[in-house]
């Protein structure tokens, strides 16, 4: 298993190109509301708390549901960074380690942080592909605070 310190390194230099389920948000047209920008830095330091969570190595039931392994949603913050996890229904359950979110919220600060316009982006994660992994700009400032996304 790769450090996640040195994955979030070698982003840079990746072909976001090849990346076909990955969704990075555009700013739309005013009058519409706008996105908030975040920083890659911020992120990293949140992807890297969100990968502690992986203390056994091994894949957890995500789920709506109550009963399961890791109830979702969830969100994590660093600075100006937001992150959330969420399943597509209320239905979905999925099997999937931090650490493999991780990874995926990696690849979209690198795609869609790192390169402008910063604004942050979501992809399917796990093998059924039924939650997402989602980068958002926040117009809070603060430090690293685990919490439910009802909570925030």
């Amino acid at each position: 298993m790769v450090p996640i310190r040195i994955f979030l390194l070698l982003l840079s230099a990746i072909n976001w190109s090849c990346v076909e389920s990955l969704i990075c948000f555009k700013q739309p047209p005013p009058p519409r509301p706008q996105h908030f920008t975040t920083i890659f830095k911020f992120c990293a330091d949140a992807i890297k708390e969100l990968a502690k969570l992986d203390k056994a190595h091994a894949p957890i039931n995500f789920s709506r549901k109550r009963g399961v392994g890791y109830k979702v949603p969830d969100s994590w913050r660093e600075r100006t960074c937001f992150i959330v996890i969420d399943m597509h229904s209320d239905d979905d359950e999925d099997d999937i380690s931090f650490y493999e979110i991780a990874v995926e919220a990696g690849v979209i600060a690198g795609a869609c942080v790192l390169q402008e316009p910063h604004l942050g982006g979501t992809t399917p994660v796990g093998p059924k592909k039924v939650m997402n992994v989602t980068i958002v700009g926040s117009i809070v400032q603060g430090i690293f605070v685990p919490g439910r996304l009802s909570a925030l």
